[in-house]
Order: C-alpha cells, then structure tokens, then sequence
C-alpha cells in the first residue's frame, strides 16, 4: 500500500536534485559540519527528556559528487516546476544520532505513561537545488534504532557532569533495556523540501516552505523562515534543526553576522520512535495517544567568516504525545561549527 506513494517521491526527489547544474559551477568546495544538540544548554529549562540529545558530523560540498542518487529522471522536471539549469547543487553526507527519553530516567520499570525511550543511529544523503528565490532539498536516510549507543553516550556524560560540578543529579538512566527495538533494527526515511524567498530587503529576508516524509516518520510540514543582519550566505542556509529534520546544507560566502527564527506546523501521520516498528517493544505509543499537529520552532545567531561559520541556537518543539506525565513543550539548545575549505 505505501510503495506505490514511496516510489513517486522517490521520483520525484531524483528530478529535484539531478546534476545538470554542474556544467555551471566555477569551482568545488568541501567542508565539514559539526553539530550538538543538548538541553543542557538552555539553563531553566532542562529537563533531560524527551529529544536530549543530538550529535552530527557532515560532509558537504558545492558543485560535487557527494551524492547517491543520479540525474537518471530529468525529464520529470516540469512535476516540480523548477529549471535546474539556472541552480546550483548542495550535497552532503551526514552521519548522525539522536535520543530521546522519558522525564524519570532513574527508574528501572517500564514507563507507560511518558514516551518511551529511543534512538537512532544514521547516514543521511542530502542534496539541495537552489537559485536564488527557491531550492528543492531531497534526503535519503537510512540507519539503525534501538542501538545501546546512545545508553553508553548518555551515562557517561551524566557521569562526567557529576565529576564536574558534584551534584548528584543527572542520575544515570536505567530504562533503556525498554527503549524502542531494543537489539537493533534497520529503517530508512525519504524526505522532499522546497523552500522559496518570498520578501527582501537590504539586510533582511523572509521564505516559506514545506517538506513531505515518507519512511520511519511519515508526515508532512509547512513553515516560515526570516533573516536580520549582514547576510552573505543563501535564504535557505539557515542552520536550524540540522540534526533532525533540519533541510540544511552549509553555503557559507563569506563574513556575515545575523539572527534567524523559523517554525514550522507538521501532520504526523506515522513515528517509528514512539509507535516502534516491525520489532516488538515493551513501551510504545498508541495512535490514539499520538498529537497529529504538532510546532516547532527556533532562533539563533549565526557568525560566517571566510572559511567558518558558528551557530548557536535555542530551539523547541510541543510533546509529541498526550500522555499524562509527557511534557506540552521541550526546549534544547544547539551549537553548530562548520569549516570551508578551498
């Protein structure tokens, strides 16, 4: 029943992002992105669940050959509207992590009211297409949940925290015995985004944009994007949730100093790390407990020099769950360091 929807984005996703913009480019530059996503970093808010942490590291390149997919559809062009002979093309790979747990870490019972604890370990394939009032961003990602590295990761900081500062608190976690697919099990998610500037001034722009999921998250989201400061890079460069469900791929050209907000309103249809998937899990999510509308939203401030870019931003998301002890809102914090090279 889903191949058949999976198989026309698929399609669609390889006409986006095909390579014939590449006769354009005057050179190819290569780059690395490190990105940390940890509530920690929003003192007053931490409540060390639900999204707690995220780890990215990200290969990209202007105008090069890091990509999986082909320019084999072109001629499904004229099905996004979109002439790539007039674009450039953004690709990247990105190998990331996320986790995600309830709020009462220390206990060692199944928690049946609060999300269950999850985690996914992957490779993504990011492409993006892009001129300068619209892009079309296409993702492949395929990994792995219910891994005990992200147990490890998470005990060991606790640790290391406690070291530091000689509290008590965080305590170590002693649920993930019942995370989702606890063992390990493979997955794969397929993303489409289109993004177009739609206002702009002297050192500010606004852009709207959607993108459709089809995989281990299945949804849908519409959103908005604004710029404010000395901007140099693209529209949709905006480094937010990059880890995530972020569309970004670094372009930096540049100095530049500005502050951004975006937010988007997303359908959820179906989510692998809280309903679980083809293996059994102990804790899950009913559809009926699931909230099918949910925001998110960001800000930050993002520094380029010529050959660096820093962001730091602070970001939340409303409780993906209407479970008595799951929270209405998480807030986390995010630091991204990426660097250019010639």
């Amino acid at each position: 029943m889903f191949a058949r929807p999976f198989v026309i984005l698929l399609l669609i996703a390889h006409s986006a992002v095909a390579d014939t913009c590449l006769s354009k480019a005057d050179s190819s530059e290569i780059g690395v992105g490190i990105y940390f996503d940890q509530d920690m970093f929003v003192p007053g808010a931490n409540d060390d669940r639900d999204y707690t942490m995220g780890i990215g590291v990200e290969v990209f390149q202007d105008q090069g050959p890091l990509y999986l997919m082909g320019g084999l559809l072109e001629r499904l062009d004229p099905l996004v509207g979109f002439d790539r002979r007039c674009g450039r093309v953004y690709r990247s790979f990105l190998l990331g992590a996320v986790t995600y747990t309830p709020d009462d870490i220390g206990n060692p019972e199944p928690i049946f009211d609060d999300r269950p604890y999850a985690s996914l370990l992957y490779l993504a394939n990011k492409q993006v297409v892009a001129d300068d009032t619209r892009a079309l961003g296409v993702e492949i990602m395929v990994g792995a949940m219910g891994l005990n590295v992200a147990e490890h990761v998470q005990t060991t900081l606790h640790q290391w925290y406690r070291d530091v500062s000689g509290d008590s608190e965080p305590v170590d976690p002693e649920g993930w015995r019942y995370q989702i697919s606890e063992g390990g099990e493979p997955t794969i998610r397929l993303r489409l985004a289109d993004s177009r500037r739609f206002a702009q001034g002297r050192n500010w722009d606004l852009a709207h944009s959607w993108d459709l999921s089809l995989g281990f998250q299945t949804n849908a989201s519409i959103g908005l994007s604004g710029r404010l400061g000395d901007l140099n890079s693209p529209f949709w460069s905006i480094p937010y949730d990059p880890i995530s469900r972020g569309n970004f791929v670094p372009a930096m050209k540049g100095d530049e100093l500005y502050v951004w907000a975006a937010g988007r309103l997303r359908v959820v249809a179906y989510d692998a790390l809280l309903q679980g998937q083809f293996r059994d899990s102990t804790v899950t999510v009913d559809y009926d407990d699931m909230r099918r509308l949910v925001w998110e939203a960001g800000i930050g401030v993002t520094r380029g020099w010529s050959d660096f870019q820093l962001t730091f931003s602070i970001n939340a998301k409303a409780g993906d769950t209407r479970l008595d002890d799951a929270p209405d809102e998480h807030f986390w914090g995010g630091l991204y360091l990426s660097r250019q090279f010639d």
